[in-house]
């Protein structure tokens, strides 16, 4: 017993010098801090430089020179996504793209799927789950009013 003790304190001492001038911060390799760069160019000619640069140069990623582009937003209502979204579930194009294939359009039920989509988003009983929606939502906006 007092062997393995005393081993264990030996070991101890012996990775505790081994490791100590490390956990101590020894900087005799130098200093890990980067040095401050000199600069043989005066502040004066950067600015200049930066100036010129920005004139001539051209818009990148906007050949259009825009570069502030307008974003398009839809226009469409509440009731209409969320009519889209029930049209959506009940096509089965949810449980098609939900699982490790997601949106594969090489498989039959994916493309099963989105074909109803496409049939009930374009079929008459669109427009009337839309109205449907926005009838209910107009009195139960109503009712929460008063």
């Amino acid at each position: 017993m007092k062997t393995s003790l005393k081993t264990s304190l030996t070991l101890a001492a012996l990775l505790s010098a081994i490791a100590g001038p490390a956990l101590a911060g020894n900087y005799a390799e130098g200093d890990p801090r980067p040095a401050p760069l000199t600069s043989s160019t005066s502040r004066a000619a950067v600015a200049a430089d930066t100036r010129n640069w920005l004139q001539n140069s051209p818009d990148q990623g906007y050949p259009e020179g825009n570069p502030r582009a307008v974003a398009s937003v839809s226009a469409n209502s509440r009731a209409m996504v969320q009519a889209d979204t029930l049209t959506w579930i009940r096509s089965g194009l949810a449980a098609a793209t939900n699982g490790e294939a997601g949106a594969d359009l090489s498989r039959p039920a994916y493309r099963q799927a989105a074909a109803e989509y496409a049939r009930l988003r374009n079929g008459p009983e669109f427009g009337a789950l839309v109205e449907r929606i926005t009838r209910q939502g107009s009195r139960s906006a109503a009712t929460a009013s008063r």
